[in-house]
């Protein structure tokens, strides 16, 4: 619900369990009032009155350099610039106001916005959305809150999207130059946020390729912490996403925790600042490094969301709200009679490059006969693509692999009852391709300069409209070709030289070109599925994932570095989503073993892959495979459409255990898996949540084999007993079923 007093012009945000208030204050500033948690028994005429509030203060300046800066709704570059900003704008021309005798500085940078109006609607939507729907599409309620500097006709719409039953707000911004003269925007965030004073622990992920997602906690100083990547894809060094709360008064399951994520896969950037005088805000949107944005006379910029909520059931509560609001609102629904994701096998580490029409039929016949659903062929299927030195960009069924086209391979793999899926890298080429021999203009490059290689690619210039027209007509046509069901699309390097027609505004033309061509094959061919990866988890967002039915987290495999990774890749992200694969031992890049029961176990809890040398395996090896596959495919749909709760963490307890839970509480999967394990040391049962208390449960492993029975309530309280004295590489997952 969205409220405004007009007395005290005062907006009230009302969602199911949070609020959000602010008011527009004597000069005719946005000025930011609270947020947080409703108390408990308020209803929905429980309201911020407006009239007794610091808003309606001056915030004047008391002293020369006594800073008390006003909590804006939008903090911009002005008449306070000390801190942090979240839009900075260089003005080209004079003010209206001034009259022309007057000596100009060039540019003026210097934002003044003042109310000008509001409406309630329901039909916006952010920028960069996609033209997928999701599975909820009903309209939802947005605040519309225009702001103008006067001076220069510069239009600035707040927007404030509700989903109230997820306790999500989704804070976007829209510019207008309604001017005679050029804008140029150089700093550009979605929103500011602000968070109660001592709201100063951050919850983010850091890590490397082969090592993502790694969780970290830290107290913020005084001063500004920055997370961000400079590029054109969302990166592997950190995540756009962030859990916040006071230090040491939350935790799994209790405590307030604000939460946010931005649906945006490129440069981008969040700056959390606590100022010397402890007020906390937050800045997310676009990188302003090496950033420009020019809006020409009557021309508009829509920027994407910055989703953001609050939680006061802990970091699991605010995980299970982005997941909720990621499986309802951000996903695209899929035109098919199921919307769970299939058991994939992908070739790659079986094959590599050594692909053949024989080779891959043979891996086919294996993967079908232990219950795979999809099965995809990988890189060096096209062009001259022997090696990883030529053929990107040449989209086109090499006939040295396949002389008879893909015809023969995907009317193999139909007959065995599973889908086709297809790799691509669309947004890279290699030297050695006909693309690039055509065009060697068509790359990032500043002419002059050398053009640095690497995995011997160069990244296609997607500021130029013919380039992401040439890739999507190819890959159109392959679609129309060939009955393929799923794209795995690939990513695997940072740009450099970033030279382009595009100029500076090459960051976010590429990001608007990879959404377009995506966007444009999805209606073409709407039952297409497309897995994001960017060298593994490097192209993970809620901008991505409007786009995408699920996402490679990591090229990292090993069952026990997966723990860690799936563990951090929850905080934001749902199950139904994480492809997780089986490989191999020892795995390819850390050379570990680890029991076969580990890494399924670890894999179960996502959405199921496997990527072993089949035929390696003998035939009681395969029959394991196809039992652990057809327990899966028992409990998929507590995974993917349950509610996580993290039971314990691999930091605090030596193990990782999960549940996931259906909502109506009838159905449950329960995972542990130990990673280490000091002698001596003690492991309590862990109990679990969200049972019903007096009903009776019985937990079934993957042979059908009731292993205990008891009540929710026993269940809630003493946890799943057996697991306490385990020893490292110790792995169950069981299915509990209300009886």
């Amino acid at each position: 619900m969205i409220h405004f007093n007009p007395q005290t012009q005062t907006f009230n945000l009302v969602l199911q369990q949070s609020h959000y208030a602010f008011q527009i204050d004597d000069e005719g500033r946005a000025v930011h009032l609270g947020w947080g948690p409703r108390p408990a028994g308020a209803d929905d005429a429980d309201l911020i009155t407006g009239t007794n509030t610091a808003a309606n203060l001056h915030f004047k300046t008391q002293g020369g350099f006594k800073q008390n800066p006003r909590r804006d709704e939008l903090l911009t570059f002005g008449d306070s610039n000390q801190h942090e900003v979240s839009l900075k704008v260089n003005f080209q021309g004079p003010p209206l106001s001034v009259e022309k005798r007057e000596p100009m500085v060039q540019p003026i940078r210097d934002v003044r916005l003042r109310y000008a109006g509001h409406k309630i609607t329901g039909d916006a939507q952010p920028g960069l959305s996609p033209t997928i729907p999701p599975r909820r599409w009903d309209p939802r309620q947005t605040l519309l809150v225009f702001m103008e500097d006067h001076a220069y006709q510069f239009l600035v719409t707040l927007c404030y999207r509700l989903t109230p039953e997820h306790d999500v707000i989704e804070r976007w911004c829209e510019f207008k130059n309604q001017g005679e003269s050029e804008i140029v925007i150089e700093m550009c965030s979605f929103g500011s946020l602000h968070f109660p004073t001592g709201t100063t622990e951050l919850t983010s992920v850091a890590g490397v390729w082969c090592r993502e997602f790694m969780t970290q906690r830290e107290q913020l100083p005084i001063g500004t912490r920055v997370l961000e990547t400079r590029g054109i894809n969302t990166g592997h060094t950190t995540n756009p996403f962030f859990l916040i709360n006071r230090p040491h008064q939350a935790w799994e399951e209790t405590g307030t925790v604000y939460f946010g994520q931005l649906a945006y896969s490129g440069n981008w950037r969040i700056a959390i600042e606590q100022t010397p005088t402890f007020d906390i805000r937050l800045h997310g949107g676009y990188n302003p490094f090496d950033f420009e944005l020019k809006l020409s006379p009557d021309e508009h910029h829509r920027t994407p969301a910055l989703v953001c909520g609050v939680a006061s059931d802990g970091w699991g509560g605010a995980s299970r709200r982005m997941h909720a609001f990621t499986r309802d609102r951000i996903l695209p629904h899929p035109q098919r009679d199921t919307h769970l994701r299939p058991v994939l096998y992908n070739s790659w580490e079986a094959t590599r490059f050594d692909l053949s029409f024989e080779g891959q039929v043979e891996l086919a016949r294996k993967a079908a006969d232990i219950g795979v659903e999809l099965f995809c062929v990988d890189d060096g299927w096209f062009g001259g693509r022997r090696e990883a030195d030529a053929g990107l960009g040449d989209w086109v069924v090499s006939p040295d692999v396949f002389p008879d086209g893909l015809e023969p391979l995907i009317a193999e793999v139909h007959s065995l009852g599973m889908k086709f899926g297809l790799w691509v890298e669309p947004e890279m080429v290699n030297p050695d391709s006909d693309l690039y021999r055509r065009h060697p203009d068509w790359v990032l490059h500043f002419p002059g300069r050398p053009r640095t290689e690497a995995r011997n690619q160069l990244v296609l210039d997607f500021g130029r409209r013919e380039v992401v027209a040439t890739i999507f007509a190819a890959l159109d046509k392959l679609l129309s070709q060939y009955d393929i069901a799923f794209l795995k699309w690939d990513m695997n390097r940072y740009a450099t030289e970033p030279g382009s027609v595009a100029g500076k505004e090459i960051w976010l033309k590429h990001v608007e070109g990879v959404y377009d061509l995506i966007d444009r094959l999805r209606r073409n061919h709407p039952t297409l599925d497309i897995q994001s990866c960017s060298g593994g988890g490097g192209r993970v967002d809620l901008g991505i994932l409007g786009r995408t039915d699920q996402v490679w987290p990591s090229d990292n495999t090993d069952a026990f570095d997966r723990i860690d990774i799936q563990e951090g890749f929850s905080l934001a992200y749902p199950a139904r989503i994480m492809e997780a694969w089986v490989t191999d031992v020892p795995q390819h890049y850390t050379r570990r073993m680890s029991p076969l029961s580990t890494r399924f176990d670890v894999a179960m809890r996502g959405a199921l892959g496997i990527g072993s040398t089949l035929n390696k395996l003998d035939d009681d090896e395969l029959a394991e495979y196809a039992n652990y596959i057809a327990f899966y495919k028992r409990i998929r749909h507590i995974v993917q459409e349950g509610q996580l709760y993290r039971l314990a963490r691999m930091e605090e307890f030596g193990a990782s255990v999960v549940q996931y839970g259906l909502a109506d509480q009838s159905e449950a999967v329960y995972s542990i898996v130990v990673g280490r394990n000091l002698y001596g040391s003690y492991r309590p049962a862990r109990p679990l949540k969200n049972l019903n208390s007096k009903g009776v449960y019985r937990l079934v492993d993957r042979h059908g084999q009731e292993v205990h029975r008891a009540s929710g309530y026993e269940l809630m309280t003493l946890g799943v007993p057996g697991d306490a004295k385990q020893n490292v590489g110790y792995s169950r997952t069981l299915h509990v079923q209300q009886i």
